[in-house]
């Protein structure tokens, strides 16, 4: 699947050895990224590591020792075509391909170790440190990547597209909740054979009103399954991103944290509004 929708397309990095020099990589295509992750220590001791595999398009465990619940092989979430692009987006914009080799060293206070490697096509780099220690922008990627080998999607912010962008494959929404920030839904629809990514995305920008309110819609890609069991589930996404966006749009956040209202579109619902979610960001 094309990942023509996201706006950050054309990301620019400033290669080693040439400050005042910008070179443009080519857009992403996420069969040739690879991220892998490795998460160690802290109070309660934890060891576990996973991959971000763009070719197949799902986050598998690597390794297992402390604090998780995985074995090596298992798939710990489904990730979209659009999903691994913007996490290599982020991470490129993020400036991680000129910190090859570098070790940020240990912070305050649970000394939780992460060992981040991202590899696309000929490109790749390989960083250390503890997450307070990581740049701001570096350090919001890794957190994404920690709650997808919790099963967490990241929301994908996309203003500059609407709801037929998007694939929308069948599907049934049952509830939906909201706990922090994280969105929890009940999903049915049929398939069985191959796993199916699903991406809350937020489209059309924002809508000025109070509170602020954006579009949301969860769109499904059933892969071409040539099954047809029915299939219920819960999928969790990650609404970290929209915290993010809506800084970019209005500020920072301070001590009073605003309200966003998610119109969530709903495939069997007869008005367009769909279901209206609040979140706290």
């Amino acid at each position: 699947m094309a990942t023509r929708r996201l706006w950050w397309i054309g990301i620019f990095v400033a290669l080693l050895g040439a400050c005042d020099r910008v070179d443009f990589l080519e857009p992403v295509l996420p069969e040739d990224v690879t991220i892998e992750l490795a998460v160690s220590g802290g109070i309660a001791g934890i060891g576990y590591s996973f991959i971000v595999d763009g070719s197949a398009g799902e986050v598998r465990g690597l390794t297992c020792v402390l604090g998780c619940d995985f074995a090596a092989g298992d798939v710990l979430a489904v990730v979209s075509a659009d999903q691994v692009a913007e996490l290599a987006g982020r991470l490129e914009e993020a400036g991680i391909l000129r910190m090859d080799e570098r070790d940020f060293g240990e912070g305050c206070c649970d000394f939780v170790q992460l060992d981040l490697t991202y590899r696309r096509e000929s490109a790749s780099a390989h960083v250390r440190g503890t997450q307070d220690r990581f740049p701001a922008e570096l350090s919001d990627v890794v957190a994404l990547l920690i709650g997808l080998a919790d099963g967490r999607v990241p929301m994908l912010i996309a203003p500059d597209t609407d709801e037929g962008d998007w694939p929308l494959d069948p599907y049934t929404l049952g509830n939906v909740s909201v706990e922090g920030l994280t969105l929890s839904a009940e999903v049915t629809y049929g398939g069985g054979c191959v796993p199916h990514p699903m991406d809350l995305v937020a489209w059309g920008g924002w809508l000025e009103s109070f509170p602020v309110q954006v579009n949301a819609l969860i769109s499904h890609d059933d892969r071409d399954d040539p099954c047809d069991a029915l299939v219920s589930e819960v999928r969790r996404f990650d609404l970290r991103p929209l915290v993010r966006a809506y800084e970019q749009a209005y500020g920072p956040i301070g001590a009073e944290r605003p309200t966003v209202i998610l119109r969530l579109w709903d495939p069997l619902a007869a008005g367009p509004l769909g279901r209206l979610l609040e979140v706290r960001l």
